[in-house]
């Protein structure tokens, strides 16, 4: 929902729309997000990498935020700057691109190298299974990602020395051949 907020209030084609504040129902439930929260899924980087298929806005964009004082700007002021460069660039909803979110850990890098015919989707559908499943210690021993634990085996205490003639005696019942 975040997402379709945001567009919805970025491609609306006016000017003087206002920034989209949260709302929340009777029960708590939030209707419209907080799009300026620290950990909202629209980030600033979000908004500038939609517009890789539209070259004009692209390179503008690349030239004057492409550093790292835009983590240190104010969000807001930056999203109204985009929605300005949208209406004057006059880009569309169709001209936005979409980069759909890959792993990249160890688990998704050796499965995407062992199955190379799979999609990225699918060696990440696959990665979910691994870790949801029962055998996932087993997995990851195989594929090399854990090493087996070590089971420390304690020195056991040295027996006494017992003499023969006793263990026979003990463990043995001695009879008389006739």
């Amino acid at each position: 929902m975040p997402y379709r907020t945001f567009n919805s209030w970025l491609f609306d084609g006016s000017r003087d729309s206002d920034f989209p504040t949260p709302k929340y129902a009777d029960d708590g439930k939030e209707i419209i997000p907080d799009l300026l929260k620290y950990n909202s899924p629209i980030s600033v980087t979000y908004a500038i990498s939609m517009f890789l298929k539209n070259g004009p806005l692209n390179h503008y964009l690349d030239k004057y935020f492409n550093n790292i004082n835009l983590r240190y700007m104010d969000k807001k002021e930056i999203f109204l700057f985009i929605k300005k460069c949208v209406l004057d660039f006059r880009v569309g909803r169709r001209d936005t691109s979409f980069i759909p979110f890959t792993r990249k850990n160890k688990l998704f890098g050796i499965l995407r190298n062992k199955f190379p015919e799979l999609k990225n989707c699918d060696v990440s559908l696959l990665c979910d299974l691994v870790e949801e499943s029962d055998d996932k210690e087993a997995i990851y021993n195989t594929l090399g990602l854990e090493k087996p634990k070590k089971i420390k085996v304690k020195k056991q205490k040295k027996s006494k020395k017992v003499k023969l003639k006793d263990f026979m005696a003990e463990h043995f019942s001695i009879m008389e051949y006739k």
